[in-house]
């Protein structure tokens, strides 16, 4: 509320005056930052071009450095929110040095909105996250470096500040000292260069060159211009620049998007190894668990809940909660039920008057225990019936395809697509994988138009997915109507309704169907990509990575959707357990330039090309270990055994006791209804003695103890009757 009403004050000021009267509203520096920016593209907005004066000040994004009690990182009362939709609310969380933290939830919980705002992109609506003074954040921002007119390796070592300051304080001291070689200037030189050593001078080109090639970068790319690479491989350039930074305070979202499986397999042990904090978004489980979290924060339910555990065990830990708190609220149920029944029962009896409202009280004042909300269902998605083709779908004859002036990527591709066939292409980042899919489609043309043909089938209807079609959206449109607008292009029957219907199946429900494409998630937008496949027929489907940005939930049914379609359909993806779910009729990869297919399933040996010497395997069987372990030493669990031993006896007996009281509870019930009635009889006649007593004071008061007294007796038997079958429901309900 705050930020809305200094950014609409600020507005009516610069209405009134200018930008330079807003600069001395006294607001905090990062809040004065972010309002200023707004201004700086309201005005931009308004008038058609900049202000000078607004231009000059630029938003730089700062974490909020102060007082984290001890933490690395600190959340104190945090709510964040997308637009006017809230996310999560009450987020109170310390975050200590050196936790490893994974981060999870469906695609629109949050969770990148919230790495956002502790990275100071964006502010919290209520509460504060502070950083602590003399941690170093990175965080790799989605955007990446597009527009650098640095070298790949230049950009990918500007962040390591400290290995640049040691290094332009040597050239300084040996700048003085050749002018003047005293004893404080060698001194002084020697002091720098001890401090460039601890900066890791020594073997700075070493980690460059691990870090890049770790990423699939080859040496010859060290020298070439970012604007030269594609946006998967800038992807992977900030991701470079980033790691090579070695911040103490590290934040990934998705880090693996863009990334091949041997680039995945490098990016796990590197993350395995990292000594700093880091908090990682993502929806890979093999990434989560070779991660080795120290802690699962999951989203969900606009809520943030704690795991302090690893994945498999958060998996566990979740499941049992969820039980326990299903079991406690049945329970409750049940008690409520009972108490309910006792005061239905006895509540008109003037005798039992005091009891009923005890329990009635008892019952208001009972905090309800809700049971775990439901999962949302998971959506199911059906292609279209393809309609129908030709058995030869598509050809290419003897084409080569790549980026002049570079050379070809993939040569003299001889290629004919069938009906039915559901192949998978296979390969690492930058063999040619998506220029044979670009080639498929036609938006790339062959290097040799004279020579080559790319002959279509009579019939053929084409459905795309590419990794970055969910990032091409027109932001400016509602989801709802970008969906319509794009299937009324081919199909003008397709109503409202219809288009709704396939954006709630893809789990875009209600309002989340009206916003703008802009206020999605990654994950949505790919959902509202999904949703025209969904609503169109086709043939022949092409995909390029459809699994990125999806949680795990809509890759499964994008996977499901896939096996049951009953066209044609080639597939780029890295995801190995994705891929195996397709029904593969084709595998094919890319060597030596040259496609080759090959009609069969999917083996093993086919992703050996992504798998480094050790694999990820080592990783993921010392955590099912650590996290499986219990604990504790044999002596402990000596002295444990010997508490059981000495306990045993006692608690046997008393077990023994309860089970007589359970078992002859219904005859004691049946005893106790006798016995309270008689007992209520004579409370009734003492009160008719105290009537007819009239004016004999001694007779009143006698009558009138009496009748206390049985009361109190009364009230008693009534509790042993509550506490029978409290008793009897707990063993009906085993």
């Amino acid at each position: 509320m705050v930020k809305r009403m200094s950014i609409a004050l600020a507005l009516l000021l610069l209405q009134a005056s200018s930008v330079n009267a807003f600069l001395c509203l006294p607001l905090p520096g990062a809040q004065q930052r972010h309002v200023l920016s707004q201004l700086t593209a309201a005005i931009a907005t308004r008038t058609g071009k900049s202000n000078k004066a607004a231009a000059a000040v630029t938003y730089t994004p700062t974490p909020n450095y102060g007082d984290t009690q001890g933490a690395e990182l600190y959340l104190d009362g945090v709510a964040v929110a997308a637009g006017a939709t809230s996310l999560v609310s009450g987020v109170s969380w310390k975050i200590n040095k050196g936790e490893r933290v994974g981060i999870v939830g469906g695609n629109g919980a949050g969770k990148s909105t919230m790495l956002s705002v502790i990275a100071g992109y964006n502010m919290p609506e209520e509460g504060t996250v502070t950083v602590h003074p003399r941690a170093t954040l990175g965080y790799l921002v989605q955007t990446a470096v597009s527009g650098s007119t640095r070298t790949l390796k230049e950009e990918a070592m500007s962040q390591m500040t400290a290995f640049r300051d040691a290094e332009a304080a040597v050239a300084r001291a040996e700048a003085r000292a050749n002018v003047d070689p005293s004893d404080s200037n060698l001194l002084a030189l020697e002091r720098a260069q001890a401090l460039w050593v601890e900066a890791g001078g020594e073997d700075v080109t070493q980690r460059v060159e691990n870090i890049l090639s770790g990423l699939g970068f080859q040496r010859t790319d060290y020298t070439r211009p970012c604007t030269d690479f594609s946006g998967g491989w800038q992807m992977r350039i900030a991701l470079a620049r980033l790691l090579l930074g070695e911040p103490s305070l590290l934040l990934l979202d998705e880090p693996t998007n863009h990334l091949d499986s041997a680039a995945k397999d490098w990016l796990m042990h590197f993350l395995t190894s990292y000594t700093g904090t880091v908090l990682l978004v993502s929806h890979e489980e093999e990434l989560l668990r070779a991660f080795q979290c120290t802690t699962v924060a999951e989203l969900r339910f606009q809520a943030l809940e704690l795991y302090r555990c690893g994945y498999d065990q958060f998996l566990e830990q979740r499941k049992e909660r969820a039980e326990a708190l299903e079991a406690a609220a049945a329970r409750q149920a049940k008690e409520r039920a009972r108490v309910q029944g006792f005061i239905d029962r006895f509540g008109a009896k003037a005798t039992m008057a005091s009891a009923a409202n005890s329990r009635k009280l008892k019952l208001e004042k009972m905090s309800i225990i809700e049971g775990p909300q439901a999962a949302v269902k998971r959506p199911h998605l059906r292609f279209p019936v393809p309609p129908k083709v030709m058995p030869e779908l598509l050809k290419l004859r003897n084409a080569s395809f790549g980026y002049p002036p570079a050379a070809p990527l993939v040569e003299k591709v001889d290629f004919t697509l069938t009906r039915g066939t559901r192949m998978v292409l296979l390969g690492p980042n930058g063999c040619g994988k998506s220029t044979v899919l670009k080639a498929l489609t036609g938006t790339l043309p062959p290097l040799e138009t004279g020579s080559s043909d790319r002959i279509l089938g009579e019939g053929l209807e084409m459905g795309v997915f590419t990794q970055d079609l969910a990032q091409d959206l027109p932001q400016n449109q509602v989801a709802v109507d970008y969906v319509l607008a794009t299937v009324r292009q081919k199909d003008m029957s397709i109503t409202d309704q219809q288009a709704r219907g396939a954006l709630g199946a893809l789990g875009l429900m209600g309002e989340k169907a009206m916003r703008p494409i802009s206020a999605l998630s990654g994950g949505e937008k790919a959902r509202v990509a999904l949703s025209v496949f969904a609503l169109l027929p086709h043939n022949l489907l092409v995909l390029d990575e459809p699994s990125n940005h999806l949680d795990i939930g809509t890759t499964e049914t994008l996977s499901e959707a896939l096996a049951e379609f009953r066209g044609t359909m080639v597939v780029i993806s890295h995801n190995k357990a994705f891929v195996e779910k397709l029904k593969v009729t084709h595998v094919g990869l890319i060597r030596n330039r040259r496609l080759i297919v090959e009609e069969r399933m999917l083996r093993p040996s086919d992703w050996a090309f992504d798998t480094q010497s050790g694999g990820s395997g080592g990783a993921s069987k010392a955590i099912v270990k650590s996290c499986s372990g219990k604990g504790g030493s044999k002596a402990n669990d000596g002295k444990q055994d010997a508490a059981v031993a000495d306990g045993g006896k006692a608690n046997y007996k008393d077990q023994r006791a309860r089970f007589k009281k359970m078992s002859a509870a219904p005859k004691r019930i049946a005893k106790l209804q006798v016995i309270i009635e008689e007992k209520e009889q004579k409370v009734e006649e003492y009160g008719k003695k105290m009537y007819h007593a009239g004016s004999d004071v001694a007779k009143v008061i006698e009558f009138s103890e009496r009748k206390e007294a049985l009361a109190v007796e009364v009230e008693a038997l009534y509790a042993e009757w509550d506490e029978l079958e409290a008793m009897l429901a707990e063993k009906n309900g085993q």
